[in-house]
C-alpha cells in the first residue's frame, strides 16, 4: 500500500513538473531560432532580411565582419521606433515607420556583434537602423 502511495505521488510530481515547463508556441509572436539556428521565415520576410543582410555588408558598422548573419530574430516595430530610429540621409518623423513594420535584429545579443534594421514590411526595403546602446 505504502509503495502504491509513493509511485502516486512520483507521478502527480512528474505529471505536474512536465505540465509547467511546457512552452507554448502560441505565446512566440515572432520567428526565432531555435537550437539549430533554423527559423521560419515567410518569403516576404526573407526578402527583408536579405535586404537588410544587404545593408550591413554595405554599411560603415565597425562590427560588421562580426555579425553572424544566421541569428535572426524578427519584431513588430512599435509607434515610438521612430524616436529611436536613424536613416542614412534625413531625421527620422512619426510617419517613418508603422507598427506593421519589421525590426530585424541580426547577430548574437551577447556582445555588440548584432545589429537591429528597420524594414518596411510592404516593399521590405530597410528604412534604416536602431542603434546600439
Amino acid at each position: 500500500m505504502k509503495n502504491n502511495k509513493l509511485i502516486f505521488i512520483i507521478l502527480c510530481t512528474l505529471l505536474f513538473t512536465v505540465g509547467c515547463s511546457s512552452v507554448d508556441n502560441n505565446d512566440v509572436s515572432t520567428p526565432e531560432a531555435d537550437t539549430n539556428n533554423e527559423i521560419s521565415l515567410s518569403s516576404e520576410q526573407q526578402k527583408a532580411v536579405n535586404n537588410s543582410i544587404d545593408f550591413i555588408k554595405n554599411s560603415e558598422f565597425d562590427a560588421k565582419d562580426r555579425i553572424d548573419t544566421s541569428i535572426i530574430t524578427i519584431n513588430n516595430a512599435d509607434e515610438k521606433t521612430w524616436e529611436i530610429l536613424y536613416l542614412e540621409n534625413s531625421k527620422a518623423d512619426k510617419n517613418s515607420v508603422d507598427s506593421t513594420d519589421w525590426i530585424i535584429t541580426i547577430g548574437d545579443r551577447s556582445g555588440h556583434d548584432f545589429t537591429r534594421i528597420v524594414c518596411d514590411s510592404d516593399t521590405f526595403e530597410v528604412i534604416g537602423h536602431i542603434p546600439i546602446e
